[in-house]
């Protein structure tokens, strides 16, 4: 049996997907008071915030007590990527969510690691810098979030 590729057999519509998303984000949303999301400033991630935060202000999710967008800065971004996102965040803020910037501490950063302590740049065999970067000082703001 030959497996169809991404452009044939049945696929969802983009008003299914969205209807699937808003179902989803009600159902599992009812069992959380305070929301999260981590963003990257990139494309997938900015189109989650951007429908989480319309489907809130719509009303066709209810709106937990709290929306919270975590930005990890790593400031290794074009400076347009960057001033994308940050416009973004102003975005979220002037509809009522919090969006907070993450940044690593300062012996953790990209230029300290690789300048101050001699570790090689990034590669697609030695990726030190996305845990070190991004997912560490997003669980740390997590956490801080969860402690208040």
């Amino acid at each position: 049996m030959k497996q169809p590729s991404l452009f044939e057999g049945e696929r969802l519509t983009l008003d299914d997907a969205i209807g699937l998303s808003i179902a989803s984000l009600t159902a599992y949303g009812a069992h959380y008071p305070h929301w999260a999301v981590a963003y990257s400033g990139g494309k997938d991630s900015s189109a989650t915030v951007a429908f989480v935060a319309w489907a809130i202000r719509t009303g066709q999710v209810p709106a937990p007590q709290s929306l919270t967008v975590l930005y990890a800065d790593t400031r290794q971004e074009l400076p347009v990527l960057q001033q994308t996102a940050l416009q973004m965040l102003a975005r979220l803020r002037a509809d009522g969510f919090t969006a907070q910037v993450v940044l690593p501490p300062i012996d953790d950063r990209y230029y300290v690691y690789m300048l101050g302590y001699g570790v090689p740049p990034p590669s697609n065999t030695f990726r030190w810098c996305t845990g070190q970067l991004k997912v560490e000082p997003m669980l740390t703001a997590l956490r801080h979030l969860r402690e208040q």
